[in-house]
């Protein structure tokens, strides 16, 4: 014991803000490669599958409105769960009860799924009618992409535990074998002429695989055991979420149902083609996603968490402007050059920059929402999203009928602004967050100015990649030079 007089221990130094940074995005990056590698090829064959050949316009539309459904019921069938797990995990302290936790929810998980499965058998007409695919022909493929979703209900579980142990390459590698394979699968069935049942095909024998393959971690991870007051704090917790996903989705997806209401399929398809680049903003929000929410729950309790989330979230929103810019400037390149065989494609490259600039308002709000999680404040998220995507649909059905496709990607945008300035509002009132208001403006007004310019580039393919590639350097040499980025250095 130390006697009065001897100085107090020094407390070891926390670390610089460079290391969370590195920690941060190496996670991130591993997370990411793994979805990073199956798109890098998809991109690379999307000249095949756009082969009038093999798939239509219109068959393109057909997918956009089975992936629509199928986005929904994956959420449907999680009910949350998997937000509920990560969060109560962590407030678990032995490792019995966290085991006995993992059990519970993978049981109860696979029992919803179940009967959530069986009442889509049932409903498939009705289904049918909602998105606009009436006909005999269109049942097989609703029920494939319902097969899809129904094996994911066990995986989640498995899937969850590698990201917790941060054992990131784990993950990644699980991950990059279902992508990869899926791809495989893809690719063979659509040239072999099986068309859009190829491809669903390909995504329910990819997840059934990758879903087998995590039963021994599954099963190592869990005891035979039943936690119901466990189950409902998961419950109380990842419940509210469910319907927040569900309103996501609808921002995102909601827009080609009502454009099959009021265009032909073939504008969906082209539609969906032109949005799933503009949306390639994902690239960096899926993977840090992943990665930020137990980078923050492993710092909560620090006391200088605020300050250092600030910091943190300065130079993620620093990368995600980057990356949506870099979608915005090059999009129209990209499509041209991806689609080269069907050049009917093209028409929906203006739509590009628009749902960019949604998805990053989509960034903006996974980084400064973080105090309603932090707080576990989660009904709020159906209230933020519920508002957002009636702002959304609403605007859906006002502007699609008068400007088409241009009407469903700034209904995008307005839908992801109020939920960006909903979600912000909200965390700060639960916990705040100091952020450095001036450097983000910068890093906002230096942008804008950028695409500004990039709009008076040469139309001719070559010229417009050179001219709009020397303005993304000239921005993020500007960053540099004007201090919105500099070296983290220590806290």
């Amino acid at each position: 014991m130390a006697s009065p007089s001897s100085p107090a221990p020094t407390p070891p130094p926390r670390p610089a803000l460079a290391a969370h940074l590195k920690e941060l995005f190496s996670h991130s990056a591993v997370y990411g490669s793994q979805d990073v590698a199956a798109q890098v090829i998809n991109l690379a064959l999307t000249p095949v599958y756009t082969n009038p050949r093999f798939l239509t316009t219109a068959d393109f539309g057909v997918i956009a409105l089975l992936f629509t459904f199928s986005t929904v019921a994956k959420i449907a069938f999680r009910m949350g769960l998997d937000s509920g797990f990560f969060r109560i995990y962590y407030d678990l302290d032995s490792e019995e009860e966290r085991e006995r936790l993992a059990g519970t929810v993978a049981l109860f998980a696979a029992g919803v799924g179940t009967a959530l499965f069986l009442l889509i058998v049932l409903s498939t007409p009705l289904i049918l009618r909602v998105l606009g695919l009436e006909g005999a022909h269109a049942r097989t493929p609703l029920l494939l992409a319902a097969a899809d979703v129904y094996p994911g209900t066990l995986a989640f579980t498995p899937l969850s535990l590698p990201r917790i142990r941060k054992q990131a390459a784990t993950f990644a590698a699980v991950t990059v074998a279902r992508n990869l394979g899926n791809t495989v699968l893809k690719l063979v069935l659509v040239v072999s002429g099986f068309g859009v049942t190829g491809v669903l095909w390909s995504d329910f024998l990819a997840t059934a695989g990758m879903s087998v393959g995590l039963l021994p971690i599954l099963l190592r991870s869990t005891r035979p055991a039943w936690a119901g007051r466990h189950l409902r704090e998961v419950l109380a917790f990842g419940l509210p979420k469910a319907p927040h996903g569900i309103m996501v989705q609808a921002l995102n997806l909601a827009d080609r149902v009502i454009l099959k209401h009021s265009q032909p399929l073939s504008v969906v398809g082209i539609y969906d083609k032109a949005y799933a680049l503009g949306a390639g903003v994902k690239f960096g929000l899926s993977p840090f996603e992943t990665a930020w929410q137990p980078f923050v729950l492993a710092r909560m309790r620090m006391p200088e968490a605020p300050a250092l989330l600030s910091r943190v979230i300065t130079y993620a929103a620093a990368a995600f402007v980057s990356l949506a810019l870099g979608v915005a400037l090059l999009g129209r390149e990209l499509l041209m050059a991806l689609t080269f065989k069907n050049p009917s494609f093209w028409a929906g490259a203006i739509v590009i920059p628009v749902v960019a600039l949604a998805y990053l308002l989509h960034g903006f709000f996974l980084l400064t929402s973080i105090g309603i999680g932090i707080e576990k404040r989660a009904r709020y998220y159906p209230m933020i999203t519920a508002t957002a995507a009636t702002a959304n649909i609403g605007l859906d059905l006002f502007l699609i009928p008068r400007y088409g496709m241009m009407g469903a990607a700034w209904a995008t945008v307005a839908g992801y602004f109020v939920m960006a300035s909903l979600g912000g509002w909200l965390s700060h009132r639960l916990y705040p967050i100091p952020l450095e208001r001036g450097r983000l403006g910068a890093l906002v007004a230096a942008a804008v100015v950028v695409y500004l310019v990039s709009t008076l580039a040469p139309a001719a393919l070559v010229a417009s990649l050179v001219v709009k590639s020397a303005l993304l350097a000239a921005f993020a040499l500007s960053l540099v030079a004007t201090g919105v980025l500099r070296w983290p250095g220590a806290l």
